[in-house]
């Protein structure tokens, strides 16, 4: 099966304001995202050491395969994390962090397929298909390996060179969990659903944004339902 093109929208080249944290600003935003779990947790989720987990902690810069293992347990984005200096690094080295392993050796996941104007605060209708994906094609593209869909962009979104009906990654945004900063959502808003980018605080961004005052149920406001993680070009 010919894998399909993808590009991970919360890693790209592009400079973005309030988004490029020092060694620091890194520190304390893992700590942030462990929330009320211990270091521990992280080592055994991440698959790193205890030891290395620390050193982070502290602020020193990690290879891209820890800082994708680490954003991916936290569920964050990358850059966010660890800024864009390490994010670059995803796209100078796209086949250094997770080499695809035989086919023949190679786990599969299925991957389903929803309509973005089928999905309401009750949830998602069954979905109109579902292709099997290589996991570990996935998690070398996206970072990612488990509670992945995709659906057909909304509308046409210039910032990130998306059209309308292009294929995109998604995760589901679960009531309550924690919106990513800097990361691109779907949101349901009057009726429609539209494509915009979160942010904790208003900045220089030239993109649509949506703040927290902006988030909630009543008329006119947005509500968040899935993160974009990616775009899915059809294989050639």
């Amino acid at each position: 099966m010919p894998n399909p093109i993808t590009s991970n929208v919360n890693s790209d080249n592009r400079t973005r304001p309030g988004r490029q944290p020092d060694n620091a600003n890194s520190s304390n935003r893992i700590k942030e995202a462990l929330g009320d779990r211990e270091a521990k947790w992280l080592a055994e989720a991440s698959g790193l050491s205890a030891s290395s987990i620390s050193d982070y902690m502290k602020g020193r810069s990690p290879r891209i395969d820890a800082a994708l293992k680490i954003a991916a347990a936290l569920d964050v984005d990358l850059e966010w994390l660890f800024g864009e200096q390490v994010a670059r690094r995803r796209l100078d080295q796209p086949t250094a962090v997770s080499p695809l392993i035989d086919v023949n050796d190679a786990e599969w996941v299925d991957v389903p397929e929803y309509s973005v104007f089928e999905i309401d605060e009750q949830g998602k209708l069954p979905p109109i298909l579902t292709t099997k994906m290589r996991k570990d094609w996935l998690y070398s593209s996206l970072g990612e390996t488990s509670g992945i869909w995709i659906a057909a962009a909304p509308s046409r979104y210039e910032a990130l060179a998306i059209e309308r009906l292009t294929m995109i990654f998604c995760k589901d945004h679960k009531p309550g969990e924690r919106l990513i900063h800097g990361a691109h959502y779907l949101f349901s808003v009057n009726g429609g659903v539209i494509i915009a980018r979160f942010a904790l605080r208003e900045d220089s961004s030239d993109e649509p944004t949506v703040l927290p005052r902006d988030i909630g149920h009543d008329e006119e406001q947005y509500q968040p339902f899935a993160r974009i993680i990616g775009q899915f070009a059809r294989p050639l």
